[in-house]
Parts: structure tokens; C-alpha cells; sequence
């Protein structure tokens, strides 16, 4: 089962990172190396996961105390204290394969182990990182298409109004319009007779 798909970060870059990326506060103050890998905490496993889980996914802290409304339960006063955990493990399920970890269990935030936790934050780290990366890239992207997008709706703009400026130059005023026609009936009578006395010397 053990295939490596991602570099292993040590336990002290796992923790840097952690302090410096993830947790904020006297949660960043307060982690120690031992509490992930000597006598590993659960709950301040439990604690990182969520932070991690609301920087990739945005989900709000009240989210993981919230009993799901597809579950018909009898007594939910009896699941309450088990809820925050339940929620916790059905994200991290959802979460985990996307940074190649595949046999997350249950077991993992109940009762974990150093050397599984140790590989499950670091597939989280690399994920991250790849995340950070790909996000700079894709606003910058953004950013090239929306500057693109006003242009083109400059340049639209500017093809509208100059489409009307040569509508209205090709258009003859209304006050104009009768000496207009007038000048044009005497430029066909004039075209006649040209043609006609040309005829006449032809012949």
C-alpha cells in the first residue's frame, strides 16, 4: 500500500510549515514537534485538519457542528458529541485522494498514528504547494482576460460610435434634403442630355 506518490517532508518542515502557513495565533505559538509525532494529540490533529480544510475549501468552522439534513437520527442529542469528528473524517475522505492519499480511515483522526499522520500531511503539504502554484498561474490568467475583455469592450465602443459618425455624415440633413434632390434631378437631366447628344453625333 505504501506507494509513493508525493516526496515525504520531516517531521520539522512539516511543523515549520504548519506555524508559518496554516495555523494563526497562539495555535502557530503553541505547536510543538511532539504533539504530531511523539505523543501525537488528536485533538490538535483534529485542529489542523480543519484549518487546512477551511484554506483549500473555504468551509466555515460551524459547518463541522452542523448534523446533516439528509440523515433521519431518532436521538441527535446522542450523535452531538461525536458530530465535529464524523464531519471531520467525511471531508478529510473527500479531501485526501485529491492529494493522493487513498486509505484514509476513520481510525486516522480517532486514533492516530505518527508515521500515517506524518505521510498524510505531507501529501496535504505537496498539495498545497501545487495549489498555490497553480493559483498564482490562473490569476494571472485571469487577470490577462479580463484586461483583454476591456479592451475588447473599448474597441466595440469605439467601432459603435464611429459606425454612427459615418451614418450621420452619410445621411443628408433634412434641411438639405430638398436643394439634395433637386441637385440630383438636374444631375440626371444633365446625364440624359449628354447621352442623348453623344447618340445624336454617333450616328
Amino acid at each position: 500500500m505504501e506507494v509513493l506518490t508525493f516526496p515525504r517532508y520531516s517531521p520539522d518542515e512539516i511543523v515549520a510549515y504548519l506555524r508559518s502557513h496554516v495555523l494563526v495565533g497562539a495555535e502557530a505559538r503553541n505547536l510543538t514537534k511532539a504533539d504530531l509525532f511523539v505523543t501525537l494529540k488528536p485533538e490538535v490533529l483534529h485542529m489542523i485538519f480543519i484549518r487546512i480544510l477551511q484554506k483549500v475549501y473555504g468551509i466555515r468552522l460551524e459547518h463541522f457542528y452542523m448534523m446533516p439534513v439528509n440523515v433521519d437520527i431518532v436521538y441527535p442529542q446522542v450523535v452531538e458529541g461525536f458530530l465535529p469528528v464524523c464531519n471531520l473524517c467525511i471531508h478529510m475522505e473527500r479531501f485526501l485522494p485529491v492529494c493522493r492519499v487513498n486509505d484514509f480511515q476513520i481510525s486516522d483522526v480517532i486514533n492516530p498514528k505518527a508515521k500515517r499522520t506524518a505521510r498524510f500531511l505531507s501529501g496535504i503539504l505537496n498539495f498545497v504547494h501545487f495549489r498555490e502554484c497553480r493559483r498564482e498561474a490562473y490569476l494571472e490568467l485571469q487577470l490577462k482576460y479580463k484586461s483583454a475583455m476591456e479592451k475588447q469592450q473599448q474597441l466595440e465602443t469605439g467601432d459603435q460610435e464611429l459606425k454612427m459618425k459615418l451614418e450621420k455624415l452619410n445621411t443628408v440633413p433634412v434641411e438639405q434634403q430638398v436643394e439634395f434632390k433637386q441637385l440630383s434631378d438636374d444631375i440626371q437631366e444633365l446625364e440624359q442630355l449628354l447621352s442623348h447628344d453623344y447618340r445624336r453625333k454617333a450616328v
